[in-house]
């Protein structure tokens, strides 16, 4: 997919571009998420998409993505069957309507470093992505006290947001 959208550089906190994968079931939900991340500040190589459990793991296998957001459900199937896979490689973000307790335990249990829900603010997900390509770029820690360190509002910080797994 490409960019419509030229994201602005961050003054005094260069960023390498990251890749995003969007497993979404929903077409208008995966092309609209992936649009937004696309106009979003965070620097990107790519903002790729996939429909399902097949398409989620070929593209991840040949793109690498540094962040894949994740349904819950993709159209009957389970999409947080997909994380420790997709954890592997990537810090995995779960983008969906069904916020309850148990699915967000499942969730972080199988490795997702954050869970946002569909109906919270566009930019709570948008932060998430950039705070993923802020630990990237300080090798997997927040910088202390630096430009470049970041911090999530108390919204995104109660989703769990952690650190991307890195090999």
């Amino acid at each position: 997919m490409s960019s419509p959208c030229t994201p602005p550089t961050q003054a005094g906190c260069p960023l390498a571009p990251i890749g995003v994968l969007v497993i979404d079931d929903q077409p208008a939900v995966r092309e609209g998420v992936a649009r937004l991340i696309a106009c979003g500040s965070t620097p990107l190589r790519y903002v790729s998409t996939a429909a399902n459990s097949a398409e989620a793991l070929s593209a991840a296998a040949l793109l690498h993505p540094d962040v894949v957001v994740l349904d819950v459900d993709l159209d009957g199937e389970d999409g947080l069957a997909l994380i420790p896979q997709l954890a592997l490689g990537a810090g995995v973000l779960v983008l969906s309507s069904h916020g309850d307790a148990a699915t967000r335990a499942r969730a972080a249990s199988l490795g997702a470093r954050a869970f946002i829900e569909k109906h919270q603010p566009a930019a709570d997900l948008l932060l998430a992505i950039e705070h993923f390509g802020h630990v990237l770029a300080t090798g997997g820690e927040k910088a202390p006290g630096g430009a470049c360190a970041t911090s999530l509002p108390a919204v995104v910080a109660s989703s769990d947001v952690q650190a991307p797994h890195r090999p």
